[in-house]
Formats: C-alpha cells, structure tokens, sequence
C-alpha cells in the first residue's frame, strides 16, 4: 500500500508538472485505469480498514530513534549529508537548465514526500495506519538518484573549465559522445565506491583496528567501519534456517509440534509461544510463525497471518506478555499484564490457544503452576503445555448484550470495549456485542474515569477502560452440546444438539465471515463471534461481500479497458 501511494502519487506529479490537453486526457485513463485494475486490493482494504487492527505507533519526530524533523531529513553522518545534497541540489540546478524532465520531476518530489512526512504525523486521513517515518525511504532514494545526476553535472563543469582554461577560445561542447561516456563511467565508479565502502565491500580493502578505534582501509585511505544498516539485515536474515548455529534446536521444536498435531490424543489446533528478542537466534524473532507451514496447516500460529490485519491482534500480544518473561508489547498504549502466567491462563482460553510453548526458565516456572496448564512435550529449551477449556466452538452460559458504541472513531471505542471485558472479567459479567437480535440486552458504556491514564496523544497515554453505564442482568441460556467439530483454512463447521440458542466461536471476526445453518455472525468481544444456531449443522466459511464483488468488477473492468485500447491501436497503426 505505501508503494502503491509513492507509485501513484510520482504519476500524478509527472502529470501536473507537464499539463497540457492531451496529457490530462492520456493522464485520466492511464490512472483511472491503474485504479480499476488496483481495486480488487485497495477498495476492500479501504472499506474494511475500521475492522483491522491499529498498532498506534506514534508519529516521529517522538520516542524513537529521530529526534526532530531534521534527523528524520538528514539522518546520515553530516559531512555525507552535506555532500549529497550539494550533490542533489546540483543535480536539480542541472536539469532545470537542461531541461531534464526526470531530474526536475525527482527534486520536486523529493519536497513533496519531506512535505508529506509531516503532514501524516497523525496518519492519513480517515483510515490512518501509516507511520510518517515510512514515507522517507522514498525521499533518499529520490536524493540519491538526484545526486548521482549532480556527480555526472559537476564532473562535466569541471571538464568544460580545464578545457577552457587550457584553450580560452574554443569552447568545448559538453555532450560528445566520448566525453559523456567517459563521465558516466566516472560517476558509476564514484557510487559504486560509495556503495563499496558503506557495505564494505571494496577489493582488497581490511578492517583495521587500533587501541581507540576500527577502521575500514582501502590503501592509504580510511573510513568509518559503521556498516549500511541493510547489509547486516539482508545477511541475517537471507542465511536461511539452516545456515544458523540453532537450526537442530529451532527444527527440534517445530518437529515436536508436528508430532503433538498428529497424536490422536492431542490433534491440531493453535499455538502461542513465549514472546522475546532472543528468538531472533533462528534467523528471525518470527521464525515460529512458519508452524502452519511446516506442520501443513495442522499448528496455525497465532501470530502472523493476523499481525495488523485482524481486529484480535491487540488481544494476541496482550496474552503474550501476560505468558512471556519479557515481551516486545509492539502494540502502543495497551495495558499489558507483563509475566504473569496466573492471567494469561485465561487470556489463552479466551482466544482458543491449544498449545502454549515457553522457553525461559522463569516463564516456565510459572507456566507449571497453574492449574490451566498440561506439559505435553519438551523439546531443547522448549517446553509445551496443553491448554484447557480453550475450544475453538464452546456454549455460552448467558445471552450477549449489545453495547451502544460511539460513532466517533468507532474502531478505537470497540478496543475500548473488547479490553476492558478481556481484562476485567469482574465488571463484565456477560459476552458484549456491537449488535444482535432485538431481544438482546442494549447497554450504554461509560469511561471508568479511576482507571483513566495519561491524555491522548501523550506518551503515557493507556486505552480506556469502560463500564456498564448501568447494572447488568445476565440472562442464562440452556445448556448445549457442541460437537464434530471441524476447523479448515477458511471455514468452521460444526453440530449442536439444540437451535435457537447462541454459540461463542472464537475466531477473529471479519465482515466477509458468513453462516449456513445459523443467524449472524455477531461479533462479540475480544473480537470472536456468536451464532444462533437455526440447524443442529452449522457451516461457516469466509466469503465475499459486496464491497468485494465491486472491487473485482472493477478491476475486470480496468483488464477489460486494456485489451480494448490495445485493439484500437492496433487498428490505427495498420
């Protein structure tokens, strides 16, 4: 999507800066029609963006690593800085007096995105999501490309003024085809020697350290050893599993788990595992979330495919801290329970985790206290416990209410509701849903202003914590039977020995999530879902709505646009 916004935003610029009638109308179908063929991903994710999760990262300058706006523009050692955008400014200058379309096209852009970075400190509009430091990679690629065409512009300036100092009255033409290929080959070796330094890859260049510092020496001259950020993380990461010291102990694990998911007794199901920045010793903190993948979809892992595309997300890593000696807790402004296994316990049945793996001692430790909690399978440091009460499809004791949320920000209001029942089972008493059959309970919600933390947009701001504005009464439901129950990729099957009574399935609701057999779905918190059975067999599969239907016509109406233009250019060049 960031791509898609840098992509879309360069066309339209090309177009504005060299607006005539005949580019607006070649300007109109050409992005029109990368809007039809686009729609089949951007209109669905437009439209279901308020059912995603928000992982409230907060807009830079802030607490990260940039400190002020500079920092954000210039982030490299000042001196470098200093000579690209020498560079870069030459490049513009060049190119405007050349008339370089593709240069001009590059420095205005350049001011554009640095325009644009501080414009989306608080997200875009309307769907928000995007973390202002994400625009910048575009910039310095933008900045580089400027200043390698500021390399070739300067080295041609100084070969014209040692042509001319040499011979004052024959001025030298500055685009021979020798001399502009002997420049060019310069400028390519100049970047490639920026580029061989930074990621210290020059030949026959060493390390060299003395008493106070290293150094990296390419003959008589030296420079900092600081490598290019991405040189360390491509290496990391592109090794492979294999290629790691503790593939036989990240192997082990994943083997042990293929093994529970085939053992009768145990069965498939989904995993949480204990959540920390050691892991990153198997290639990647996320290398667990390949379990579906090396099991064949037998151990789904809750973290992954729903990482900020669910609305459960929040909930996942809540219960991850609660279950981990020390969590990375990425979500902002949640009110994580840290170690403390006693709570996670019930956090792990409430989401239809089967299996929770731990690693640290002390993580462990409290793991084999509860009650909760069966070890099933060990494996190097690893320890797996069996889950209890976490069934994926379970009765309910009593009827859902249906609180009445606010219209303003409604996505933020649902976190508010789906924490505070998530967490404080004291004050929720029964399932809360944001709607319902008629005969269910309406509630109005209000903020317990004693729990309330920090103001918004602060550092310390916490998401809020509600209740009833009014007492509730729990109304009882009959007891049910569930039974053959059946969980595929995209689809939840199952029987019950009685209908009309609501049943709780816990996964993460989404709008295209339909039901044979039963009423709704009606999402309830966290963010699960509830169905009133209509049949003693029920079916739910993951569908399509009609924002989809749209977005897909639309897009065979943009391949449809294409094939007809091509045919119609065919006929007039013939």
């Amino acid at each position: 999507g960031i791509v898609l916004l840098f992509v879309f935003g360069g066309a339209v610029l090309m177009l504005l800066m060299r607006l005539d009638r005949q580019r607006l109308k070649f300007g109109i179908t050409t992005l029109g029609c990368a809007v039809c063929l686009s729609a089949f991903w951007v209109v669905p994710f437009l439209g279901g963006h308020a059912f995603m999760s928000d992982m409230k990262y907060g807009s830079e300058p802030g607490g990260g690593s940039f400190k002020t706006m500079w920092d954000m523009y210039f982030p490299l050692a000042t001196n470098l800085d200093i000579m690209l955008m020498t560079l870069a400014i030459i490049g513009f200058v060049g190119s405007v007096y050349r008339r370089r379309f593709l240069g001009m096209w590059m420095g205005v852009y350049i001011v554009v995105l640095m325009i644009g970075v501080k414009v989306a400190q608080g997200g875009l509009p309307v769907i928000g999501l995007l973390w202002n430091p994400r625009i910048l990679p575009f910039m310095y690629l933008l900045r580089y490309m400027l200043a390698a065409i500021g390399a070739y512009e300067a080295a041609l300036f100084i070969r014209r003024t040692i042509a001319v100092q040499r011979n004052p009255l024959q001025m030298p033409s500055p685009h021979t085809t020798n001399t502009s290929t002997s420049l060019l080959w310069l400028v390519a070796v100049f970047c490639l020697m920026v580029l061989g330094v930074r990621y210290q890859s020059l030949p026959f260049a060493t390390l060299q350290s003395n008493a106070t510092s290293t150094s990296y020496g390419w003959g008589p001259v030296s420079f900092p050893a600081q490598r290019a950020f991405s040189d360390g993380w491509s290496r990391w990461n592109f090794e492979g599993y294999e290629g790691k010291t503790t593939f036989s102990e990240y192997n082990g694990v994943v083997q042990a788990m293929k093994k529970l998911g085939e053992d009768p007794a145990h069965g498939c199901g989904h995993a949480l595992w204990e959540n920390s920045g050691d892991l990153n010793k198997y290639g990647t903190t996320m290398a667990l979330m390949l379990l579906p993948f090396w099991t064949d979809g037998c151990i789904s892992s809750m973290e992954g495919l729903f990482f900020e595309a669910a609305g459960s997300t929040p909930y996942h890593f809540i219960t991850a801290a609660a279950m981990s000696k020390q969590s990375s807790n990425p979500v902002r402004e949640l009110r994580y329970d840290n170690n403390d296994a006693a709570i996670g316990v019930r956090y792990l049945q409430e989401l239809g985790v089967k299996y929770f793996m731990g690693f640290t001692p002390e993580a462990i430790a409290q793991a084999s206290q509860q009650e909760g909690l069966t070890e099933v399978a060990r494996s190097g440091p690893w320890v797996v416990y069996r889950v209890a009460n976490s069934d994926v499809v379970t009765p309910l004791a009593t009827q859902p209410v249906v609180a009445n949320i606010s219209s303003s920000n409604p996505r933020e209001r649902w976190l508010e509701v789906g924490t505070s029942w998530f967490q404080h089972p004291e004050t929720w008493t029964t399932p809360i849903a944001d709607d319902g059959p008629s005969e269910w309970q309406r509630i109005d919600v209000a903020v317990d202003e004693s729990l309330r933390e920090g103001e918004p947009n602060s550092n310390n701001r916490r998401v809020d914590v509600v209740k009833p504005a009014t007492a509730l009464t729990p109304v009882p439901l009959e007891p049910v039977v569930v039974s053959n129950v059946n969980i595929g990729e995209e689809s939840v099957r199952f029987s019950v020995d009685k209908v009309g009574v609501p049943v709780l399935v816990r996964v993460s609701y989404f709008p295209n999530w339909k039901v044979d057999g039963a009423k709704g779905p009606y999402r309830v918190a966290p963010n699960m879902m509830v169905v009133i059975p209509t049949s003693t067999n029920v079916n739910m599969h993951y569908g399509w709505t009609m924002l989809d239907y749209v977005a897909y016509l639309l897009s065979f109406a943009g391949i449809a646009w294409i094939v007809v233009n091509r045919r119609r250019s065919k006929q007039t060049a013939e």
